[in-house]
């Protein structure tokens, strides 16, 4: 069955284009399985594979190279996991636990994220307080050119960076503020996040704040046009 956007599958056209419109409008595996009538299991392979291109997408269009650690493998076969059955993010994380920690910048007008597996919440509470011994580490200087770093496992933004301030010297909330609380709101209707699933949320979070003011369907299918999915 042909197919421009998922090569390989045997699933119309037609209704791809359905369960891409329903992703684009957010809503669950589960929902869209609903709502389609295609199964859970199918529903679940294909957003893998779409929030892989997604994040492809966004390193392409990021102006530096973006090395992940191996543990974020976009390809890591422990991905196929049901995406509603997450291991929850606690406010209160066991310090052995080692948190997801991502920055974010502002980069002409799109904001980009990167994971940083080497950075430590010892390292950022050093960095926001100024910190000098940071330099020894060569983290601080990393660290200076983010707006803002999170840690997901305490589910706190850090703020690297003045935020803008109006007339009166009160500060404004800013594009970075805006970006974690979308972020935020997508990660909480999951019940939490598998750090093996991090990387992919994380850019698909990138990918809707930068073209939220767009048709975010019409985006999706002119990326496919050019890199189309394929099942294997």
């Amino acid at each position: 069955m042909k197919n421009k956007y998922l090569k390989g599958a045997h699933l119309s056209e037609r209704k791809f284009k359905e369960i891409l419109r329903l992703f684009a409008d957010d809503l669950t595996a589960t929902q869209i399985a609903n709502i389609s009538g295609v199964s859970r299991v199918t529903i679940n392979s294909y957003l893998k594979k779409l929030r892989n291109q997604i994040a492809r997408y966004c390193e392409m269009l990021h102006p530096v190279s973006i090395p992940v650690a191996a543990m974020y493998d976009r390809e890591d076969s422990r991905l196929d996991q049901d995406d509603d059955t997450l291991v929850a993010v606690q406010s209160d994380v066991d310090k052995a636990v080692r948190p997801v920690i991502f920055g974010i910048v502002k980069i002409a007008d799109r904001l980009h994220t990167e994971l940083l597996p080497d950075v430590s919440r010892s390292m950022i509470h050093s960095a926001t307080r100024g910190r000098s011994v940071l330099e020894k580490i060569n983290t601080t200087e990393r660290l200076r050119n983010y707006s803002g770093v999170v840690d997901l496992g305490q589910y706190r933004l850090y703020r690297l960076s003045s935020k803008p301030a109006d007339a009166s010297g009160t500060p404004q909330m800013d594009e970075v503020d805006a970006f974690w609380g979308l972020t935020k709101h997508r990660l909480a209707k999951f019940k939490g996040l598998n750090r093996n699933t991090a990387y992919l949320h994380l850019k698909e979070c990138e990918f809707r704040f930068n073209y939220r003011g767009d048709d975010l369907f019409t985006v999706l299918l002119e990326m496919l046009k050019s890199y189309p999915l394929t099942l294997s």
